[in-house]
């Protein structure tokens, strides 16, 4: 792991403390972090008294509740941290939520490794049974994978992948002993926060896609706290631009 030295580059306080305690923190934010280069925007004078206006940082290969996250470039700005327990040797806290805005990427492969051990495999379940219990869904699936093909009970035995294919995104249910549900379309941001299906088919065992007239339209709402610029599918990567405010 490197880090980038902050400017100005004589000020000891900032080039030799402040990076040592900001590269802690990160590292008690992530399961795991590759490369990370980040530059603490701020003078002495500001540092000394708490705060830091701005922190840019990028990193590779970082994973975060199991989710494998390929790329991340970010801007965080109006961070006040309690700088004098710093400076007497101990871990960085923040004083109050910040912003942090930037872009994250996921590539084929941590999509879809981050699908089947991470917090991302729970929501993935918790959206399949959103779309059962809705009844003209439900009748869809009947209709196309057989009338006994899935059950609320049963979601515990199985698991979902996620792939990118072209632009859309695959969401496939993964059924031991049978053949799988797979549900494959194009997104749009809605709000900032919810996840609007711009296209919806299912993605029949014999390669078939046949549009889901239940589907069309379908939002799921990702909760009010999450902030979407937008998200694109291209190059086989998953590219998110997005602002979170960072707790203490």
């Amino acid at each position: 792991m490197t880090q980038s030295p902050s400017k100005p580059k004589g000020s000891r306080l900032i080039s030799r403390i402040l990076p040592v305690a900001v590269k802690f923190w990160l590292q008690t934010q992530l399961d795991e972090i590759g490369d990370l280069t980040f530059d603490i925007q701020a003078t002495d004078r500001q540092v000394l008294s708490g705060q830091i206006p701005g922190l840019a940082l990028a990193a590779q290969q970082a994973i975060y509740q199991g989710v494998r996250l390929t790329d991340i470039s970010a801007q965080a700005s109006n961070i006040e941290i309690n700088i004098g327990q710093v400076l007497r040797g101990k871990p960085l806290r923040l004083k109050q939520a910040f912003p942090i805005e930037g872009q994250v990427i996921l590539d084929g492969d941590d999509l879809a490794a981050s699908a089947n051990a991470s917090v991302l495999a729970d929501g993935l379940l918790d959206f399949w049974q959103t779309l059962l219990a809705k009844d003209n869904v439900a009748a869809e699936i009947a209709t196309h994978y057989g009338p006994d093909s899935l059950t609320l009970q049963d979601m515990a035995q199985y698991r979902s992948n996620l792939q990118t294919v072209g632009t859309d995104l695959a969401l496939t249910l993964l059924r031991p002993d049978q053949s799988d549900i797979c549900l494959q379309g194009s997104i749009d941001v809605d709000q900032g926060h919810i996840l609007r299906l711009a296209t919806a088919q299912w993605r029949l065992p014999s390669g078939q896609l046949v549009p889901s007239a239940a589907l069309r339209g379908f939002g799921w709402n990702l909760g009010e706290q999450t902030d979407l610029q937008s998200l694109v599918i291209e190059n086989n990567q998953l590219i998110c631009q997005c602002r979170i405010m960072v707790q203490p």
